[in-house]
C-alpha cells in the first residue's frame, strides 16, 4: 500500500483542500513555494528523483482549487518514516496544514508498522520547533553548523509505538 492510498482524504480539510501524489507538472508550484521558505532550496531535479524514488519516497501536494498550497516528501525506509521536508505556502499558513499533514504521516506510518517518525530543523525556526513539538515530537540529536557557521540542525524523533 502506498501513502497516498493509506491517507486518501477527500476532501482533506473542512474547507476543501484536498491531498494528492506530487507529479511532475507540480514541481514549478513546489519549487515557488519551496524558495520562498527556505534559504537553501531543493532543486527541480531533486523533486523529480522524489517522484521517482518509490515506495521509500513518497511526496504528496496540497492542493486546493487548483492551486498547489503546500507539500510533502515523507521516505519510508525499514521501519521508521523520516519527513524529509515540507512547507505550506505563505497565504495559507496559520490554518492548521502542516499539523495535519504530519498528523496524517504519522497514522499512515503506524498502518505500515513503522515505529518511529524522525525530522530536521533549523534550531532558529521557533515556530515549526513549537509545532513539531505539540505534536509529540522531541529533540534527540543537534547538529553543529550543518546550515553553516551559526545555525545548526535539531534532530526530532517521536515515537509511533502506542
Amino acid at each position: 500500500m502506498t501513502l497516498f492510498e493509506a491517507m486518501e482524504i477527500s476532501p482533506f480539510t473542512h474547507w476543501g483542500a484536498q491531498l494528492r501524489r506530487m507529479q511532475p507538472p507540480d514541481v514549478e508550484a513546489v519549487l515557488e513555494i519551496e524558495r520562498r521558505n527556505f534559504g537553501d532550496p531543493w532543486t527541480r531535479r531533486a523533486f523529480l528523483t522524489e517522484i521517482e524514488a518509490a515506495p521509500v519516497s513518497q511526496p504528496l501536494v496540497v492542493e486546493y482549487e487548483e492551486r498547489i498550497i503546500g507539500y510533502v516528501v515523507p521516505w519510508f525506509v525499514a521501519d521508521e518514516l523520516q519527513i524529509a521536508d515540507i512547507a505550506i505556502h505563505e497565504d495559507f499558513r496559520r490554518r492548521g496544514l502542516a499539523r495535519q499533514i504530519i498528523m496524517h504521516l504519522c497514522e499512515a506510518a503506524q498502518q505500515k508498522n513503522c515505529t518511529a517518525a524522525h525530522l530536521e530543523v533549523r534550531h532558529t525556526n521557533t515556530a515549526a520547533r513549537q509545532l513539531y513539538e505539540s505534536l509529540g515530537f522531541q529533540i534527540t540529536t543537534v547538529r553543529r553548523a550543518y546550515y553553516g557557521p551559526a545555525e545548526d540542525a535539531l534532530l526530532m524523533s517521536k515515537n509511533l509505538i502506542s
